[in-house]
């Protein structure tokens, strides 16, 4: 059985030379016959894993060999004769994994690893009025804008993201009728984050269109934001009726054309606006809410 990890062992070559063989100070040393694996250790995205501890066990469980991978991610450690192990791996910040090598004669074998993070950004999507939104999706990327994690809210608002390394993501939650939301958040050394989300609801402005009694169709409104920017549009049906979805609270004025121009000023609250327009040649150009 080769050395413990830090104790080099010796090995006497046929010219009565010694080599060393194991680690020594953190530095990977060529066993006799160079019975290696190698390779390198990384992340989903690619990235390279530093400083993984790396240990090599027979199928007996026994501990055959041990080494630390370098800054870069690369490793080296080495194995007593040719048959079946288990190479066991972990890095701070990661899930650990275990890897079958089987190897069938001596020399250098290349085993590339990937670990995955093991940290969790967890939380609850709720309303401003405190309920759960069920089935929002929230979807996190990282810095170069590739999805590192996703999940869909239970029936209680409740989301978790797994596998996700300290740093810093852009978070994105999306909900049906609902505003969507993008914050940037940072996981800490600890790998774990607790973040609850508020969405605000967007509305529906609808309504009834009438002139003289009567229900007047294809009239046009037009839903204008502060800024006098058109922000929705919508004609009236056969019965008078309107509907301008996906309106975020706020102030807005409100436009109908089909006889002269009415404009009417209305605040949305809540998920659901009722307001009704009439129009007509006696009515005042600014009319009152009805």
């Amino acid at each position: 059985m080769l050395a413990a990890a830090g104790v080099p062992h010796a090995a006497t070559n046929s010219g009565g030379a010694q080599r060393l063989s194991g680690v020594a100070n953190g530095q990977v040393l060529t066993p006799a016959g160079d019975r290696t694996i190698g390779g390198c250790i990384r992340r989903d995205d690619g990235h390279p894993v530093p400083d993984a501890a790396l240990t090599l066990i027979d199928q007996r469980g026994h501990q055959v060999s041990r080494t630390t991978g370098d800054g870069g991610g690369t490793y080296t450690i080495e194995f007593p004769a040719p048959g079946s192990y288990v190479l066991i791996v972990s890095a701070n910040g990661h899930q650990p994994a275990a890897v079958n090598v089987t190897v069938v004669d001596d020399g250098a074998q290349h085993v590339d690893i990937t670990l995955q993070g093991s940290g969790e950004l967890s939380g609850v999507v709720r309303t401003a009025a405190r309920e759960p939104v069920a089935g929002a999706t929230v979807t996190v990327t990282d810095l170069h804008g590739e999805v590192v994690g996703a999940a869909v809210t239970a029936a209680d608002g409740a989301y978790s993201c797994k596998g996700l390394l300290a740093g810093t993501y852009t978070f994105v939650t999306v909900a049906a009728r609902m505003r969507p939301t993008a914050t940037t958040l940072t996981v800490p050394d600890s790998g774990r984050l607790h973040f609850d989300v508020e969405l605000a609801p967007m509305a529906t402005l609808s309504g009834t269109v009438r002139a003289d009694g009567r229900a007047v169709y294809d009239a046009q409104v037009t839903v204008l934001d502060w800024s006098g920017a058109a922000i929705g549009t919508a004609h009236t049906d056969e019965h008078g009726r309107y509907a301008v979805a996906n309106l975020p609270e706020g102030e807005y004025t409100v436009v109908a054309r089909g006889y002269p121009l009415v404009t009417d000023q209305v605040t949305i609250t809540g998920s659901q606006v009722d307001h009704d327009i009439r129009l007509g040649f006696d009515v005042d150009e600014h009319a009152e809410l009805s």
